[in-house]
C-alpha cells in the first residue's frame, strides 16, 4: 500500500514538472561563455533560471577572464520577462544591480544597469561547464 501511494506521488510530482517546459516558458540555460584560444581566459556569461517552491530562481555567473562566483538570486516572473537583483556584495562578476529579462525560445534579452551586460544577449544553450 505505501509503495502505492509513493508511486502516485511521485507521477503527480512528475506530471507538474512538465508545465516548467512549455513553450515561451522562461527556465533554461542561457550562456555566451567561451574560452579564448589564444589567451586562455573565459569571457561572456550564464544564467540559468530554475523553478522553486515559491517562484524562480536563477544561477548567475559571469567572466572576464576568470570567472566569477555562481550565485543563487531569486528572480520576478511575468509572463516571459524577468527581474533580478545583483547585490553590491556580490562576486559573480556581473556589476551590482537590477536586470529586466525577456525570454524567448531563442535565449534571454537582457538589460542591466551598465557596462557589457547593459542590452546583452544570451542564446539558449547547454552550459560551458558542460
Amino acid at each position: 500500500m505505501n509503495a502505492r501511494i509513493l508511486t502516485v506521488a511521485l507521477v503527480t510530482f512528475l506530471a507538474g514538472q512538465t508545465s516548467f517546459a512549455g513553450d515561451g516558458d522562461v527556465t533554461g540555460l542561457f550562456s555566451t561563455f567561451r574560452l579564448s584560444e589564444k589567451s586562455g581566459d573565459i569571457s561572456g556569461a550564464e544564467i540559468h533560471i530554475v523553478p522553486n517552491p515559491d517562484g524562480y530562481s536563477a544561477i548567475v555567473q559571469a567572466s572576464e577572464g576568470a570567472p566569477g562566483l555562481p550565485e543563487v538570486v531569486g528572480v520576478v516572473v511575468k509572463g516571459t520577462t524577468l527581474v533580478f537583483t545583483i547585490p553590491e556584495s556580490s562576486a559573480t562578476g556581473f556589476p551590482p544591480g537590477t536586470y529586466n529579462g525577456t525570454v524567448t525560445k531563442e535565449g534571454l534579452r537582457l538589460h542591466g544597469p551598465r557596462g557589457l551586460y547593459g542590452d546583452y544577449f544570451l542564446p539558449r544553450k547547454r552550459s560551458f561547464w558542460q
